[in-house]
């Protein structure tokens, strides 16, 4: 029902009349649910604005796969990367991949670790979310018979000839599998396994690294690149880092 005029402006002037406290119960009182709405709407568009201006861009995705890093292991790794690239720090990010277990023959407790590690890369690998791998040599070898790297003198010729030209003592080849009967073996259609293969320089064997030395790896470590990644200038640049050390000899 509206209200007439008079009774508008007896309403006016009754609320004029009051103290602060009264005024906010009035308020309340009768405007409780456009008040809580505003409220929430003003939450939704703080909440909203802050993590857009916060959110941060992922520069590079580095995969640790059969190596365990501790807190001054990835200070030593990753920390000077984004200054070192000349990456703003304050908007981007590098994501690193933990406690990933590959085997051939992983024993029966660590058998679903090992099939849910291969899962989680293989979906990083669909979703363009890897760049750069941090591996032992086991991890190594499963990951270029998969075909989860990067052939690099191709690549490094036509990208960044200076950084092959510095990478090439390290370059390493292994094995790739274009084709096997490993399904079928699984499925004991077969007792033999056959596969056709080729070689590929597709890592660096990294241990010797300006960084690296001053980590305790018990095994050697490799560095390859993921085929599909979409930020292969910066995986690169990690590599540059890696180097950057200028006592290193090459």
């Amino acid at each position: 029902m509206r209200l007439s005029p008079q009774e508008r402006a007896d309403r006016r002037n009754a609320f004029i009349k009051m103290n602060m406290i009264e005024k906010l119960d009035y308020i309340w009182s009768y405007y409780k649910f456009p008040v809580i709405m505003a409220i929430i709407l003003i939450y939704i568009i703080i909440y909203a604005s802050y993590r857009h201006f916060s959110r941060k861009e992922t520069a590079l995705y580095i995969a640790c796969v059969n190596i365990s890093t501790s807190e001054n292991t990835e200070s030593a790794l990753f920390d000077g990367f984004l200054d070192f690239a000349g990456i703003d720090r304050k908007k981007n990010k590098i994501y690193i991949y933990q406690a990933l277990y590959l085997s051939d023959n992983p024993t029966l407790a660590n058998h679903e670790y090992a099939y849910a590690s291969r899962l989680k890369l293989l979906a990083a690998a669909n979703a363009g979310q890897l760049d750069v791998f941090l591996m032992n040599r086991e991890a190594y070898d499963i990951l270029s018979e998969s075909g989860y790297l990067l052939e690099l003198p191709p690549v490094l010729e036509q990208e960044n000839p200076e950084l092959l030209g510095k990478l090439r003592p390290f370059l390493i080849e292994n094995n790739i599998i274009l084709k096997d009967n490993a399904i079928e073996r699984d499925l004991n259609e077969t007792d033999e396994y056959y596969a056709v293969t080729k070689r590929e320089i597709n890592a660096a064997e990294i241990s010797g690294f300006p960084v690296l030395r001053e980590i305790d790896f018990t095994d050697e470590i490799f560095l390859g690149i993921a085929p599909n990644s979409p930020r292969l200038a910066n995986a690169m640049e990690y590599i540059n880092y890696l180097l950057s050390d200028p006592g290193l000899s090459l």
